[in-house]
């Protein structure tokens, strides 16, 4: 993995550009050149360590995925995290748009804590995607935007968008 990330220079310098013109502002670009590859790559080393560096113990995140799947995993889904060290323990699984109560066992098994997020987009970025487009939220990190695909088989997208990101006490 590490030789997989350090192969970026040339956009790392690119995005720490960017960086430092977007203050808290949203990062990324994506695309499909091999020059892309390279700038997400960046993107991806640069937001992890600012999350890992900044991450709050204990936040909420909402999210919402859009796929061709059961249409209750395309509900705004709440997320609770609380994190030790670099490690993450999802607390609680909700309906964002529903009052509380149970979610189905496929989406408190499919859940994502920001960890989730980077774990996805580490395994996607991997396997060099057709097509990937990512955002970073700037102060903190963490995937706002997530757009990869894989192939160009139609329904293979990986598709998830940040509504909502809360630090709690």
């Amino acid at each position: 993995m590490q030789a997989f990330f350090g192969r970026a220079a040339i956009g790392a310098a690119f995005v720490l550009l960017i960086s430092a013109c977007a203050g808290s502002g949203p990062v990324g670009l994506g695309g499909t050149t091999t020059s892309s590859q390279q700038t997400y790559e960046a993107e991806y080393d640069l937001a992890l360590k600012k999350w890992q560096d900044t991450a709050p113990a204990h936040y909420q995140i909402t999210y919402q995925q859009t796929c061709e799947c059961d249409v209750e995993l395309q509900r705004p889904t709440r997320v609770t995290v609380r994190r030790t060290g670099t490690s993450e323990t999802i607390e609680d699984v909700a309906d964002a748009g529903s009052p509380p109560g149970t979610v189905s066992d496929a989406r408190l098994q499919t859940a994502k804590g920001v960890n989730g997020f980077f774990d996805l987009i580490s395994q996607s970025l991997s396997q060099n995607p057709q097509n990937a487009r990512i955002t970073y939220q700037g102060t903190y990190g963490y995937p706002v935007s997530i757009n990869i695909d894989p192939t160009d088989v139609p329904g293979d997208e990986i598709v998830y968008k940040v509504t909502a990101f809360e630090v709690i006490p």
